[in-house]
């Protein structure tokens, strides 16, 4: 599986064939196959299990977090940011995990959506504390728990170029999290349309 999703990271699911798999990982196509007839099994069994495991992980380090607001948010990032990036293995999976989802049947697919889902849930609860606390003043709990997980899955494909240490990555992302959770809406007003340069 780790041999598979290397490669479906570098090469893509569509680029990476079930040979090129066997290949790499030293056994023989037909030995594969007794365990994966497709290669869409493998890629469902590392989906659910990559899911499993950042859930779980998210919800004990929140556990360990404490009760300020903001150093569980802090918690959330952190966690997350980690699992996609502390070392190469990590980078890969995350890739795999965050962009071959899609490719699964119907009913795989809305389940790693839920999983998904259940960790907005969880960054969610924690900005609403803190709207109950006093320390966030959005009023959109969770808008800011998705975008908060959309910031720390975007730093997957860049990191490798970025010149900063993973510690930096998370310290960075702690004060984006925290500066959305504190930011109410604006009153409403006139829309204003964007003009584009021709």
């Amino acid at each position: 599986m780790r041999t598979a999703v290397g490669l479906m990271a570098e090469q893509g699911y569509e680029g990476t064939s079930t040979r090129d798999i066997a290949s790499a990982a030293g056994v023989s196509v037909a030995a594969l196959y007794y365990h994966f007839p497709a290669k869409l099994d493998l890629l469902r069994e590392f989906l659910h299990e990559a899911h499993d495991i950042v859930l779980a992980r998210l919800g004990r380090d929140l556990d360990a977090a404490g009760d300020d607001p903001r150093a569980r948010l802090d918690a959330a990032v952190a966690t997350l940011i980690w699992s996609n990036l502390h070392d190469e293995w990590a980078q890969q999976a995350a890739r795999v995990a965050w962009r071959e989802h899609g490719r699964l049947d119907e009913p795989d697919r809305k389940a790693i959506v839920g999983k998904i889902e259940q960790m907005v849930d969880l960054v969610e609860g924690v900005v609403r504390d803190g709207m109950a606390s006093g320390a966030f003043a959005t009023t959109e709990p969770r808008d800011v728990a998705r975008a908060v997980l959309t910031l720390c899955i975007s730093v997957v494909d860049p990191f490798p170029a970025v010149d900063r240490s993973m510690a930096r990555v998370v310290e960075q992302h702690q004060r984006f999290a925290a500066a959305l959770a504190d930011t109410a809406p604006r009153p409403p007003g006139p829309v204003r349309a964007v003009r584009r340069s021709r």
